[in-house]
């Protein structure tokens, strides 16, 4: 029973500091609890219509990895800091991120925002997600004659 106990009082501990890290950050725009992820996460070259196109077009190819939290690139730069909060009490029964892998090997969210940075704030290095990785263009063989005599 104090096992149990202490087990409880250890998750509200990281319940709350990870609360703490989402009002820490920086006021953000559009919403009244908007807040300004983009000092925590690098900002996708790409727009959130072209994470969007690229993950819908290769949503079969999908497969399930655990990848750095830090390895993510953001396409929004707002969240809601109480929808994050709510996602911090039930991050066990959340579903999984998706994330596209561009050519250049940039992995930019297309849908998870809000569990990304409630991950984050609960201290996790790693998360599981949805991987589109997008085939690489090889150009090795334009330019390149098949006729000897050219």
């Amino acid at each position: 029973m104090i096992k149990l106990k202490n087990l409880l009082t250890e998750n509200e501990s990281s319940i709350n500091l990870a609360y703490q890290k989402i009002d820490e950050l920086p006021i953000g725009k559009l919403f009244d609890d908007a807040k300004n992820i983009e000092g925590i996460f690098k900002k996708s070259q790409h727009s959130w219509n072209d994470v969007i196109v690229a993950y819908e077009k290769h949503e079969e190819q999908h497969h399930i990895k655990y990848i750095n939290i830090s390895d993510i690139y953001i396409t929004q730069p707002n969240i809601q800091a109480e929808k994050v909060k709510q996602v911090i009490t039930n991050i066990q029964s959340v579903p999984i991120i998706n994330v596209v892998q561009f050519e250049n090997g940039e992995m930019a969210i297309y849908d998870g925002h809000h569990r990304l940075i409630a991950n984050w704030a609960l201290g996790k290095q790693q998360i599981k997600v949805n991987l589109v990785q997008l085939p690489r263009y090889d150009a090795s063989g334009i330019d390149t004659p098949n006729d000897p005599t050219m």
